[in-house]
């Protein structure tokens, strides 16, 4: 029987897994397809390797590392910029030359919709909504209001002389029109970026690139069938899903829950052992603007720890921390997990609780670690960027 692992985000995303997606690909049977099945660029899944090598994946999925080609899924949004820069990062540094099937229903984010996110960020001020500065909801409005925004498979095929003539249009009609709604408009200094020519220029180059490096798709079925072995994994985290109303605006512009793998496991029509891992820190944390109802300072957790993935910036500024709530994460993922199961009966459980070794193996709060694994099916502990512990046993990370 083929095998299918769905990575979620326990809470607020930023939890491990990175750790987890690149675990459960090194121990699968291959073929091997690391299925991005929501969000986009702005994802920062990392993986430390015990040579020193380090990489934070954002196009690919991290079983690239490990042989596995990565697909984008029809509701992630791809950046060709942003794209190109991994692409060839993964070369210097890994010497790997990653494999991506990008599906042609794919929205793409080009330069300005990352322009026209952060300088409606910027007007916002203290009422930011926390923004990451790529673009992505800035990607998802313009395909919802502009109905001549090309998804991927359109916007591979044009020439240089039309992809011009399609960027021109957004400069001069959709733009304006769009922060004007926003109540802003762009400053001197953002006029010359926007306006400057070689801005267009590098796009289309990094649109030709993108093209030519990876192998576009339009069937799921058809693309995942030859594949022994399935990771989803998915970005952010269960209170980023945009159908927490509760937490709205601060939220991610797509699903972050377990039934959009569900659903793409189903749609092949065949029979997967499958489960789901949901992962957090044994603490909260939070990047960005919004409710935290748990947040404390560092210093009650750990005042040393570091963590080298989310460093400060203008957008989302700096990292925030939390005592871990397991009476609500628990609520959380077992309803994910029922939503999921009401489409998948025989779908496992496990949980992955990473960062123990910043708090003493221990959960922020003093409580054990038990509170939350014998919640699942398996469970399993993390004291280091490398290694995984099965309750049972002791597995190194591949």
């Amino acid at each position: 029987m083929k095998t299918a692992v769905i990575v979620i985000g326990a809470s607020y995303g930023d939890e491990g897994k990175g750790l987890a997606a690149f675990s459960a690909a090194g121990a699968m049977k291959g073929p091997v397809l690391d299925v991005l099945i929501n969000g986009g660029a702005q994802r920062g899944h990392t993986v430390d390797l015990p040579d020193g090598r380090r990489h934070i994946f954002h196009h690919f999925g991290v079983g690239a590392l490990c042989g596995a080609d990565s697909l984008a899924d029809r509701d992630f949004i791809v950046n060709p910029l942003l794209y190109r820069q991994e692409a060839e990062a993964l070369s210097k540094d890994c010497g790997l030359t990653p494999r991506l099937l990008i599906c042609d229903d794919c929205r793409v984010s080009l330069p300005y919709d990352m322009i026209s996110g952060q300088i409606i960020e910027e007007s916002l001020a203290s009422k930011r909504h926390g923004s990451c500065g790529l673009g992505i909801f800035e990607t998802r409005r313009r395909y919802e209001t502009d109905p001549g925004a090309l998804k991927w498979g359109k916007l591979r095929r044009l020439g240089k002389r039309e992809y011009f003539a399609y960027c021109e249009g957004i400069v001069r009609e959709y733009l304006p029109a769009r922060l004007s709604k926003m109540n802003t408009a762009p400053d001197e200094r953002w006029q010359r970026i926007i306006l400057n020519p070689a801005l267009m220029e590098n796009s289309y180059e990094d649109l030709r690139f993108m093209a030519k490096h990876s192998r576009a798709f339009s069937d799921w079925p058809s693309a995942a069938k030859n594949y022994r072995s399935l990771v989803f994994e998915a970005g952010q985290g269960l209170l980023l899903d945009e159908m927490n109303k509760a937490d709205f605006p601060h939220l991610t512009p797509s699903r972050t829950t377990s039934q959009e793998s569900v659903k793409r496991i189903l749609e092949t029509g065949q029979s997967y052992d499958a489960r789901v891992i949901y992962v957090s820190r044994s603490y909260l944390t939070r990047h960005g603007a919004g409710p935290f109802p748990t947040e404390c300072a560092k210093e009650k957790i750990n005042a040393d720890m570091q963590d080298l993935t989310n460093v400060p910036n203008p957008h989302q500024e700096t990292l925030r921390y939390g005592l871990m709530d397991t009476k609500a994460l628990v609520e959380r993922t077992q309803r994910d997990l029922s939503e999921s199961r009401a489409l998948l009966p025989e779908l496992k459980s496990a949980i992955l609780l990473t960062h123990l070794n910043e708090t003493g193996g221990l959960l922020a709060g003093g409580e054990s670690t038990e509170v939350l694994t014998k919640c699942f099916d398996e469970a399993y502990l993390s004291f280091s960027p490398f290694v995984i512990e099965r309750m049972d046993a002791k597995t190194a990370a591949p």
